[in-house]
């Protein structure tokens, strides 16, 4: 099969979630055997990318393969004319959409960005903060309106969340839709053990990965945590990996910030951690209050490490408390005290991160997302034929 894949982005080696998922199912399509052509993407192993800069580019990258399969995230489409056109050149070849947000998730930045956790805002602000998404509405109206319109020509949709497959149903119109969250690499119990020979310090370590100036990483919520920590749990040590620095990052003596690990390294960490953390906010501004899948969730859990994450959207779906993670409230103090928990009974800690480490190897792997993804892929062809 020749699979066309379009994410708008040098994808490798990866720099974020967005990298590391196009990264993982295009490798996984080529150790499967299949042909991959991209669009503007000569950084990725094994691949034939087109450069897309014309209409003979494009016609040419259609041409050479069987099925085409587009990112939609919180990009507007409206700026990636590519897409219609290729989707219009594809002629009775399947359509398929991985679905990873609507367009609405572009209010983060107006209605999270710079917020600090019970930190009360004054009413200018608030204004400020209304005014900045409301700017922002017709153009989303706008950007929903273009998908609803390409998404006649969709056959199947992969949606990350079900919260997105109700998007995908009731805003865009595509019927045939399957969830498919993100997922975890294949970790061996010998590989995290030797990982974790590369172990630092002693002291109970908490792992956040993620960055430090996207208001939906949900790290006001640990900030406050660690302020808390610094009188309640002392001895706890957060080592916090983020992609660049920010004046919102929490500092102080049971706190440690590095910048720009590869993902090596971030596995080193995670799997040298006692406790991970993944903490995100509610969309209040969306019917969908929550959409994601939280990428770290799935490495943390595929490291064999303990989770505490929030409780809502996916992660409330694939967590159960006390089983294989702990789910917290937007609270500090809830946040502390299921990390002073893991910190307090090692078997605990331990049970929950063989259950993540299990969950990921029976069905939540990026070997399962490739499976299933191809699944979809050979079924359009097959109903094509």
């Amino acid at each position: 099969m020749k699979i066309g894949y379009m994410y708008k982005m040098h994808a490798y080696p990866p720099k974020g979630g967005n990298h590391v998922h196009a990264m993982e199912l295009v490798q996984g399509f080529l150790k499967a055997g299949h042909q991959v052509r991209v669009l503007d993407d000569p950084t990725m192993p094994g691949v034939t990318s087109f450069s897309g800069s014309s209409t003979g580019d494009l016609q040419a990258f259609v041409d050479d393969i069987d099925v085409l399969y587009i990112r939609i995230d919180a990009r507007y489409l409206g700026q990636w004319p590519e897409v219609g056109r290729c989707m219009e050149m594809a002629g009775s070849r399947p359509v398929v959409w991985e679905i990873n947000s609507p367009a609405n998730e572009t209010l983060a930045f107006s209605w999270l960005g710079g917020r600090q956790l019970n930190v009360p805002e004054s009413w200018l602000k608030g204004l400020k903060r209304w005014f900045h998404a409301s700017r922002k509405m017709p153009g989303i109206k706008k950007e929903e309106s273009l998908r609803r319109n390409l998404a006649k020509r969709v056959d199947s949709a992969i949606c990350v969340s079900t919260a997105l497959k109700g998007y995908a149903v009731e805003t865009l119109g595509i019927a045939d839709t399957t969830v498919l969250p993100n997922g975890g690499p294949l970790i061996s119990e010998e590989e995290i053990a030797e990982r974790r020979q590369k172990r630092v310090s002693d002291h109970f370590t908490v792992f956040y990965s993620g960055s430090a100036i996207y208001p939906w990483q949900g790290l006001d919520f640990l900030s406050a945590a660690i302020r808390l920590a610094e009188d309640r749990a002392p001895d706890i040590r957060f080592l916090l990996a983020v992609n660049q620095y920010s004046d919102s990052l929490p500092s102080g003596k049971n706190v440690e910030v590095v910048q720009g690990l590869n993902r090596e390294q971030i596995l080193d960490a995670i799997c040298s951690a006692d406790a991970c953390v993944a903490l995100h906010p509610e969309y209040f501004w969306s019917p969908y209050r929550f959409h994601g899948s939280p990428m770290k969730l799935f490495e943390y859990m595929a490291c064999g490490t303990a989770v505490v994450t929030s409780d809502r959207g996916q992660m409330a779906e694939l967590i159960e408390h006390g089983s294989n993670g702990l789910l917290c409230s937007d609270s500090p103090d809830d946040i502390l005290a299921q990390l002073m928990t893991l910190r307090d009974d090692p078997e605990l800690r331990r049970r929950l991160g063989f259950a993540g480490w299990q969950m990921i190897q029976k069905g939540r792997s990026w070997s399962d997302n490739v499976n299933t993804t191809l699944d979809v892929f050979t079924r359009q062809l097959e109903a094509k034929e």
